[in-house]
């Protein structure tokens, strides 16, 4: 994973909509799209594009950490150094909703086609327990389903873009992703050292088709 960063006012300036930061929400905004720069336009819903990016020169499995909402916003991804006034948006998402005082992930990813889309996802923010830790799997990839075990059990079958959460005890653990119900291995097994309290993401991107099939790992509190 890329180093996690913040913009604060930059990103204020076009996603908070409230007298009061108590009732912003926290937003992951991150890029999964191998191999491709690109520059995010954030604005109120039904308003002009900025003229200047949000986020600009947007790195593949890059993460920005925001505070945003609540409020309706328009979301314009386009690729890096292009006109918004003229050129057609990479992936457009108008009118996403942003309650207040929750936490949310939205992800630039390939659809199960190959095409480029956006997904947003709400994240169980709840206080994990001592001793444990809480992973997000999230399939974003341009891949057929598939399925993760953990320490050669199977746990969690997934397709594009649908994830699924699993507590672990906070320890090391073989992950591997599998061809559902059949075991056979997608992945190398990879040993994950989980700490006691954490939230882990982990989003599966890019194409197995085109090569580019990669992870983006993500923890937080």
């Amino acid at each position: 994973m890329r180093v996690l960063r913040s913009l604060t006012l930059l990103f204020a300036m076009a996603f908070i909509s409230v007298a009061s930061a108590e009732a912003a929400s926290r937003v992951f905004v991150i890029h999964g799209i191998p191999g491709v720069p690109v520059d995010v336009y954030a604005s109120v819903a039904g308003q002009p594009v900025p003229s200047t990016p949000t986020i600009p020169s947007f790195q593949p499995k890059q993460i920005v950490e925001v505070q945003a909402g609540p409020g309706s916003f328009d979301i314009r991804i386009f690729a890096s150094g292009a006109n918004p006034q003229t050129a057609t948006p990479v992936i457009e998402v108008l009118g996403a909703a942003i309650p207040d005082n929750v936490e949310l992930s939205i992800l630039a990813h390939l659809d199960a086609n190959g095409a480029p889309t956006a997904t947003v996802y709400q994240n169980d923010n709840s206080p994990v327990q001592q001793g444990w830790a809480r992973v997000s799997v999230r399939h974003a990839a341009d891949a057929p389903a598939v399925q993760l075990a953990a320490g050669g059990v199977p746990k969690l079958a997934l397709t594009n873009p649908y994830f699924g959460d699993l507590e672990v005890p906070a320890t090391t653990i073989p992950l591997q992703l599998q061809v559902p119900f059949a075991g056979t291995a997608i992945t190398p097994v990879s040993a994950l050292t989980f700490a006691s309290g954490t939230r882990y993401f982990v989003y599966a991107i890019g194409s197995v088709a085109g090569g580019t099939f990669d992870f983006i790992l993500q923890a937080t509190r």
